[in-house]
This record gives C-alpha cells, sequence and structure tokens, in this order.
C-alpha cells in the first residue's frame, strides 16, 4: 500500500514539474485544465483499482482549473 501511495505522489510531483515549465512558455491569460475519466480506488473499503467496482470514489471526476495571470 506504501508503494502505491508513493507512486501516486511521485506522479503527481512529475505534473508539478511538467507545469512549471509549461508556465514559463505559456503566454498570458492562458487557461489550464486538468481532468480525468474517473477516479481511482488505493484502499478505500478494501477496493484496488477503478473496475468493475461501483463505489462512489470511482464516480468522483478530478479536476483542476486555473489561470495564469
Amino acid at each position: 500500500m506504501r508503494e502505491l501511495k508513493n507512486k501516486q505522489l511521485d506522479a503527481v510531483e512529475y505534473l508539478d514539474r511538467l507545469f512549471e515549465k509549461l508556465y514559463d512558455i505559456t503566454p498570458p491569460n492562458t487557461h489550464f485544465i486538468v481532468t480525468a475519466d474517473h477516479g481511482e480506488l488505493f484502499g478505500e473499503d478494501d477496493f484496488f483499482g477503478h473496475g468493475p467496482i461501483i463505489h462512489e470514489k470511482v464516480f468522483e471526476i478530478p479536476f483542476l482549473e486555473g489561470k495564469l495571470k
């Protein structure tokens, strides 16, 4: 479980670094939208993955919106 959590954290840190580079080369007034098609289970109620499981976390869709100044 700890290894899965660390891999997820590594992925988020990678995206943070990637967006930092994008911010440097993107014109002002640019909007970024980050989303996904489904959520993922990491041990909630002893479930892992994203299907075929009916669980509220699978139906949560990550969404982040931001605007550069």
